[in-house]
């Protein structure tokens, strides 16, 4: 789809943005989860929030499982999150066939409304954090709409964005979110994903290399092949090969392992063309949704190296030309490392505003020597937009680090 009409949309956003934080300083958020939010109280957490440098927080509103523990929750210390599921009560006219689970919490009360006048109470911004195209539930439910790797296989975490009833289902779940009136609505995985997950009891009974892993995660579902041929690129010749080097691979996975050893073995003739032609794919749905809201910012979670963002299938130009912005997961622990792929991306960004997630957790940020670097190479380069992972997975004192690093 052609981007021009999305335009007043970019601006008008940029101008919400400026009026939201009151200033040209930093702005915070943390991501958080809603059920630490219940556990410890809507004026707890947000006061933590508050006290130590953050003006908002971005609330997990459509969130996949795990197993996660929260060191500081009162009422328990490890969580097993309902999977698949949202936090808001939809609106039904916005949906078609697929409809959003909705989680227990917000059957008692508890919702993106609710964190939304508790933030509005202390004068602080309310962002949305939805996970797009990672839906177990869904994916069990509707396997129509899922992933098929070239052997026909569902992959059922995964929802294809170059699916139909996929693109109708976000564009309804972030115009809903919209109608909330947040600030922000940030985009995880709105991209094309891969074999690996971390599901339950994963087992393999053979070594993948970085190259097979890749080939054995790419979609090749009825949508993908349909919506291929509007690119003129010939998927079943990729289809061909990736089918003949998995079956190469699993039946002498120490020969396969020497032929698929890393991602430059790959034939770039096939593969060049596929990243280009999936890449205009999740450009397109990133600007149906965009154009599907009225009020919020849009932000595409992308990652800063550029090699992560170009095996899901992410543009980071593109993301910033459609919505005015990106927000980059700066996981890095050397403040030095950050400095290149940082500077690259702004150069590939222009003018558009970068956004800098960083660990706050242990072991993940290295240390409060390490974050406090990455925040001072970051601020060095003109960054003055920040998220931070995650309220409820690090001790409280970590936060502290945040109002040292942003000045609050």
């Amino acid at each position: 789809m052609s981007l021009a009409p999305l335009a007043h949309l970019v601006k008008f956003h940029s101008d919400r943005f400026i009026q939201a934080t009151g200033s040209s300083g930093p702005s915070a958020s943390m991501w958080t989860y809603l059920w630490d939010i219940v556990d410890e109280g809507y004026d707890n957490v947000f006061r933590h929030l508050k006290d130590n440098g953050l003006d908002s927080v971005s609330l997990a509103t459509a969130y996949h499982a795990g197993k996660f523990l929260a060191p500081h929750n009162p009422k328990r210390k490890v969580v097993f999150p309902e999977d698949g599921t949202v936090y808001l009560s939809p609106k039904s006219s916005l949906y078609g066939r697929i409809r959003p689970l909705v989680n227990s919490l917000v059957k008692n009360g508890h919702s993106l409304e609710s964190v939304k006048k508790a933030a509005d109470r202390l004068g602080m911004q309310t962002r949305s954090w939805v996970v797009c195209c990672h839906n177990t539930p869904l994916g069990v439910k509707y396997p129509e709409i899922v992933c098929r790797n070239v052997f026909g296989d569902p992959l059922h975490q995964n929802l294809c964005p170059c699916n139909d009833d996929v693109r109708k289902y976000l564009c309804a779940l972030v115009a809903d979110i919209d109608s909330h009136g947040v600030e922000r609505i940030e985009l995880e995985a709105l991209q094309f994903q891969g074999y690996a997950h971390g599901y339950h009891h994963e087992r393999e009974g053979i070594a993948l290399t970085p190259a097979a892993r890749l080939l054995l995660g790419l979609c090749f579902c009825p949508s993908c092949m349909r919506r291929s041929k509007s690119h003129r690129f010939d998927l079943l010749l990729l289809k061909s090969y990736v089918r003949k080097a998995l079956d190469g691979y699993f039946e002498d996975p120490i020969a396969g392992a020497q032929t698929l050893a890393d991602m430059g073995g790959l034939p770039s003739e096939l593969v060049e063309p596929f990243f280009e032609w999936r890449t205009a794919e999740v450009t397109s749905l990133l600007g149906e949704i965009a154009a599907s809201t009225r009020s919020a910012n849009v932000r595409q979670l992308l990652h800063v190296d550029p090699l992560a963002r170009k095996l899901v299938s992410v543009d980071a130009a593109a993301s910033a030309r459609t919505t005015g912005g990106i927000l980059a997961l700066g996981y890095v622990k050397d403040g030095e490392a950050l400095r290149d792929p940082l500077a690259t991306l702004q150069q590939q960004v222009g003018s558009a505003e970068i956004t800098l997630g960083f660990q706050v957790g242990l072991p993940e940020s290295g240390g409060k020597k390490e974050f406090l670097e990455r925040m001072s190479v970051a601020r060095e380069m003109g960054i003055k937009s920040f998220n931070f992972y995650n309220y409820g997975f690090v001790p409280l004192g970590n936060l502290q680090w945040i109002k040292e690093a942003v000045g609050g």
